[in-house]
């Protein structure tokens, strides 16, 4: 919620940039960019546009406005506001017209069902805001719109245009899958593939897989994981092979080095 919170509100403040008359003069620069309430910077921004931000919309920015000011530390402060942040989400999804059951034994089995809808919901006002962003900076001249194609805004502000946001990241992470059932898969003596097969292994714990690959579908890299690969480093204890080990490793996923694949070409011809 923390990333959703923040980056909202720095997608309203641009705009409310953008739209100022004399941005040098200080007196007409609106209070509520001195704060962090997503509610007043909405209202602000109403002031210039006739657009409307989509159904549920203010309710978000409403629980972002009050977790942002109020719970953000709660993640890194143990046993602080806990129970209060899980209530305030929920309280966001309670007004939703009886979409979630509550009264279930396990809420938590609903648990994908709330994630999915928060992050459409997220994903429709950033593409609101920034569709405000990208109309207001042509109209005066500024290219204050433009990303990178291949970044991770690009996948949230253009996606949605087509699909929900929801979506595009089940589509993300079933193409990471394919790559490794693909590689895992196919034992050939080509390319990467070479490396790979030439290298031995670190032992892991086989019930840990998924949850390591879980995290790794969501972006991140599991604590546990990286902390057993230093150990089992310290274990092989030789320097010397643990630098030889890391060389290869960077090999992989570099865009500059350049495998060789002449023995595919020519089994493929062969064929």
């Amino acid at each position: 919620m923390y990333t959703g919170a923040v980056g909202i509100e720095r997608l309203q403040k641009i705009y409310l940039c953008l739209v100022q008359q004399n941005p040098n003069d200080k007196d007409s620069v609106p209070k509520c960019l001195m704060g962090h309430n997503h509610l007043e910077l909405e209202k602000g921004i109403e002031k210039y546009t006739m657009d409307k931000i989509p159904k549920n919309g203010k309710g978000l920015l409403g629980i972002f406005a009050e977790y942002y000011n109020n719970y953000r530390y709660a993640n890194y402060i143990p046993k602080i506001n806990g129970g209060d942040l899980r209530l305030l989400f929920i309280s966001f999804l309670k007004k939703q017209n009886g979409k979630f059951n509550f009264d279930e034994p396990c809420s938590l089995s609903q648990f994908e069902v709330f994630k999915r809808f928060y992050i459409n919901e997220l994903g429709k006002i950033a593409g609101y805001f920034y569709g405000l962003i990208e109309h207001k900076a042509r109209d005066i001249n500024t290219y204050t719109y433009e990303i990178d194609s291949s970044s991770n805004a690009a996948r949230v502000f253009w996606s949605t245009r087509g699909r929900s946001l929801y979506e595009q990241m089940l589509i993300e992470q079933n193409a990471i899958k394919e790559l490794l059932l693909y590689i895992y898969k196919n034992q050939r003596d080509s390319g990467v593939f070479r490396l790979l097969n030439h290298m031995e292994s670190l032992e892991m714990d086989d019930t840990l897989i998924n949850d390591y690959l879980a995290d790794l579908f969501e972006g991140k890299v599991n604590d546990w994981l990286i902390d057993y690969v230093d150990d089992m480093y310290e274990e092989i204890g030789d320097i010397q092979k643990i630098k030889e080990r890391k060389k290869l490793l960077s090999l992989f996923g570099d865009r500059s080095v350049c495998f060789d694949f002449e023995d595919l070409e020519d089994g493929e011809n062969e064929s």
